[in-house]
């Protein structure tokens, strides 16, 4: 008996390329998927809040160059007038912990001075009240040995220096004195207003070996004022 079998080509048992293709983009879209969800597990897994603190309203600021030092000044708002910051550096390092005080009013202006002539430098910081008298006032270290050493000053002004004062002070460094100047006001009328005499008064302040700054007096320009009662400072 004879047995025949049945040949098949070859080339019958080959996938069409219609086929073909669906199969190929079929696995392209699976891997897709993978992909975009692994991106999307990935990224929520590593997202992070950061917060950050609002800006300070800074009111003041300015750098002083004295020798190899550099002083950083700043005054931001506060309650009831503004917190000083003093920063020292030499180059970018800082040299010591940074000075901060609250000052009653506005600071107006910062400089550099040497008013005993030992080298060390000196900072004033001179500020200026709120009020209708705009007091001013000072706050004036020597920086010595890489720390600062504040300065004295007296608290009131003699009878003499006192008569006819009502604020709207001025300071400025002349030299190696630190000079204030103001107007001077006559007697109040009866109403209890007191109005300028158009005369202005000149304090010098010398440095001492202990670190107070001594006042000294120059003659006033103008006429004599009359006297009043010294307002308290």
């Amino acid at each position: 008996m004879r047995t025949s079998f049945l040949t098949i080509p070859l080339t019958s048992m080959k996938p069409s390329a219609s086929a073909w293709w669906l199969g190929a983009a079929a696995l392209f879209l699976m891997a897709s998927c993978d992909s975009a969800r692994n991106a999307t597990e990935d990224t929520s897994t590593a997202s992070t809040t950061v917060e950050t603190a609002p800006p300070a309203d800074v009111a003041f600021t300015r750098d002083l160059t004295q020798g190899e030092y550099r002083f950083q000044i700043q005054s931001t708002t506060a309650d009831n007038g503004q917190q000083l910051t003093i920063k020292t550096r030499r180059g970018d390092a800082l040299v010591t912990d940074p000075v901060r005080l609250n000052v009653k009013g506005n600071v107006t202006d910062a400089v550099m001075g040497d008013l005993n002539g030992n080298g060390n430098p000196e900072l004033y910081v001179f500020t200026s009240g709120t009020g209708s008298g705009s007091y001013g006032g000072v706050e004036a270290y020597e920086f010595k040995d890489k720390s600062f050493v504040p300065l004295k000053a007296p608290q009131n002004l003699s009878s003499d220096m006192a008569t006819g004062y009502m604020g709207q002070d001025k300071y400025e460094v002349r030299g190696n004195k630190l000079v204030r100047t103001f107007p001077v006001f006559g007697a109040a009328d009866a109403n209890g207003t007191a109005s300028p005499t158009g005369e202005t008064r000149t304090i010098e302040y010398s440095l001492n070996s202990d670190n107070m700054l001594m006042p000294g007096t120059m003659p006033a320009t103008g006429s004599t004022p009359s006297t009043t009662t010294p307002p308290k400072q």
